[in-house]
């Protein structure tokens, strides 16, 4: 056992008696069965591989990764009957849910039994946290170990929930590609398996649309000199100067989803519809908005004039074509289309929308906002595609499919309010899982302070919510308002996202905050050490 490990394990017994003394025990998120047994596993420049499906191919290669970077050597492919190997064997039907697997480490060989893509790469992601922290460096060092000792052990392990998403907002800040694949592999580290990505908002539109080259020649960019102003209220402190832009390519797109679907990853892409607009209708006036709408509002965040007009031909069919490119860019079956916050006052001056009132025989504003989820869930079928929308959108009484799922965000109880309504849901109530809030109320902390505090210890009291066939899973919101540099959003998701990624996995009745803080803050804080992660230095109690 390597002299890092060996201090490791020499804390866990000083801080915690009843702590099992095992290096097994060190997994993050808690595996669901973990059965210590005697010795130790070899991996070193004679161990080999083998394996009797494609479906490993990917996790193979993710370890091969981390071991020609950290040792500067890869593992050979060789016998599945000698000695000194890990096998991957493939088992379809065997395990109770998807992602599953099964890691057995004997002194002799490692063998990961899977029944899917996602269940070998877990079984690798397990079998690198028991390795000395050293496998996940980000640069080659000299004194890196050639040989790696692993505890004997044997893991059965499947996820509690589906849905283990995280959500990073690149529109209010612009993130670079760099950035954008070091946070995907950090969530693959914990088992997080979707990327909620909200690619547009009132301060900037990040994604190119070939049909419609304005929203980046002009939505992309705010500041000086622009047609987008920066916000004032309640995201920016201080006055901005300069111009502040950015987008991502198609081509940039392509390369980002398949990195993170060779993680296990699908990226949810969000296009926040009809509100949080900004950038949109302002590249697009002609064709979003009523031209004798003389309706005054302001949104949450004091945003004027954010909100596209419902009832014009020419929205649906700009929606159409934005859905149609993001279907070929983002394989996954769901599309995230907003639907929050639309401001009170909206559209009430519009002769359009009296006209669509009238025509429809709709009896209220509500009802036309209800009327256009219908049209959009609508452009989603067309294009093979389900929707996923903030909780408002269930408010507006839509005939919407029933695959439609909704992110409850204002609480808990509003999400279970859905989930007695037989709704499809995904908790992210900013009470426990906003990462933009800060973690204690302090004016030297960075983040907002709109909400409660969010510590770590609160994120994982978050585990103690119900099971339910309608509960689809949970996941953390990080938006950017306040992210003015790539370091302030790591100490906003780090240590948090490791609490996020055991309540999204373990079994309930696993979780314990004690047994779960002993490993976060010593070999988990040792992960994010070497990959020299910006995050949050606790006290261990938030």
């Amino acid at each position: 056992m390597s002299l890092l490990k060996q201090s490791i394990f020499l804390s866990l017994l000083l801080l915690s008696s009843s702590f099992a003394q095992h290096p097994a025990d060190l997994i993050i998120p808690k595996p669901q069965s973990i059965q210590n047994l005697q010795g130790e596993f070899s991996l070193n420049t004679q161990t080999a591989y083998c394996s009797d499906s494609l479906l490993a191919n990917n996790a193979l290669n993710y370890l091969q990764s981390h071991l020609k970077q950290s040792s500067r050597y890869t593992l050979q492919k060789g016998s599945c009957g000698g000695d000194n190997t890990i096998r991957f064997e493939y088992a379809q039907g065997k395990f109770p849910k998807q992602e599953a697997y099964r890691l057995h480490i004997e002194s002799r060989s490692v063998t990961i039994t899977a029944g899917d893509e996602a269940g070998f790469f877990y079984g690798i992601i397990s079998m690198m946290q028991l390795m000395d922290a050293a496998i996940w460096q980000t640069t080659s060092l000299p004194n890196a170990p050639r040989s790696w000792l692993l505890p004997a052990c044997l893991i059965e392990d499947y996820p509690r929930f589906e849905w283990r998403g995280m959500m990073l907002d690149s529109a209010r800040n612009f993130f670079e590609v760099s950035y954008i694949k070091k946070f995907i592999d950090r969530m693959a580290q914990y088992k997080l398996n979707r990327f909620h990505w909200h690619l547009s908002d009132d301060e900037g539109w990040r994604i190119e649309i070939t049909h419609y080259p304005l929203l980046t020649q002009i939505g992309a960019k705010r500041g000086d000199g622009t047609k987008l102003p920066y916000s004032a209220f309640p995201t920016m402190k201080g006055a901005r100067r300069g111009v502040e832009s950015g987008y991502y390519t198609q081509q940039e797109i392509r390369e980002i989803v398949a990195y993170a679907k060779a993680r296990s990853i699908e990226i949810l892409p969000e296009i926040d519809l009809p509100a949080h607009s900004k950038a949109a209708v302002t590249a697009y006036p002609d064709l979003l908005l009523d031209p004798l709408d003389t309706s005054e509002f302001r949104s949450v965040q004091q945003i004027s004039d954010n909100t596209i007009n419902p009832a014009l031909q020419s929205s649906y069919i700009f929606i159409d074509q934005v859905i149609s490119e993001l279907a070929r860019l983002f394989p996954f079956g769901y599309i995230h289309i907003g639907g929050d916050e639309i401001p009170k006052g909206a559209w009430q001056k519009s002769p359009a929308v009296a006209k669509l009132i009238q025509k429809e025989g709709l009896k209220s504003l509500n009802d036309v906002k209800g009327y256009f989820f219908e049209r959009v869930d609508e452009i989603l079928a067309k294009h093979h595609r389900t929707m996923i929308a903030w909780e408002e959108a269930s408010q507006a009484e839509a005939k919407l499919r029933k695959e439609t799922r909704f992110m409850a965000w204002k609480s808990p109880k509003s999400g279970e309010k859905l989930v007695q309504k037989s709704r499809q849901v995904i908790m992210t109530p900013v009470q426990y899982l906003y990462f933009d809030q800060q973690y204690i109320t302090d004016k030297k902390e960075p983040g907002h302070t709109w909400s409660s505090p969010v510590s770590t210890q609160k994120v994982y009291s978050f585990g103690s919510v119900a099971n339910s066939p309608y509960l689809k899973g949970v996941q953390a919101s990080l938006w950017s308002e306040r992210l003015f540099s790539e370091k302030i959003a790591d100490y906003m998701v780090w240590p948090r996202a490791l609490a996020l990624s055991e309540i999204a996995w373990s079994d309930k009745k696993r979780l314990d905050w004690e047994d779960f803080k002993i490993r976060a803050y010593t070999y988990g804080i040792e992960r994010l050490k070497v990959q020299k992660i910006n995050f949050r230095k606790s006290n261990r109690s938030d």
